[in-house]
């Protein structure tokens, strides 16, 4: 049980607003990720802070930056995924720090407790990346 920023992209940025989330690790213990998985992990750039983002490529997928970053594709490599927040150009993710290391990654984010009129299962959403994602999986060397 942890609390994050929300995942409602109109409030996101508010210190008053933050989900109330139920966590679970099997997925990590078990390396079962999926594209559109919410994850907690420790960022890449700060070793203390513990974030939450969304799964967006998993190793062999090739994706399109959000701009200003480069706009070729970016092979996810092996052990690795791309990560995104839910609030495009107000996060630092993926398209800030590249792929991540897949045992940076915590526990998924399985339930929303509190607001109560949001709870409920987190929604395995990719629309924000349609069009940037080319799902190739399979090894990576």
């Amino acid at each position: 049980l942890m609390t994050q920023p929300t995942f409602n992209p109109d409030l996101a940025g508010s210190p008053l607003h933050h989900d109330v989330v139920l966590l679970e690790r099997w997925s990590v213990a078990l390396n079962r990720f999926k594209r559109g998985d919410v994850v907690t992990l420790w960022s890449p750039q700060n070793p203390d802070l513990l974030t939450t983002k969304r799964i967006i490529a998993l190793e062999g997928d090739l994706v399109y930056p959000l701009p200003p970053s480069p706009t070729t594709p970016i092979r996810i490599p092996a052990g690795h995924c791309w990560v995104e927040g839910d609030s495009a150009y107000q996060t630092r993710d993926s398209n800030t720090y590249g792929p991540v290391p897949l045992a940076l990654i915590t526990s998924k984010v399985a339930y929303i407790a509190w607001p109560w009129g949001r709870r409920g299962l987190v929604a395995n959403g990719l629309a924000k990346a349609k069009g940037r994602v080319r799902r190739l999986g399979g090894s990576v060397p």
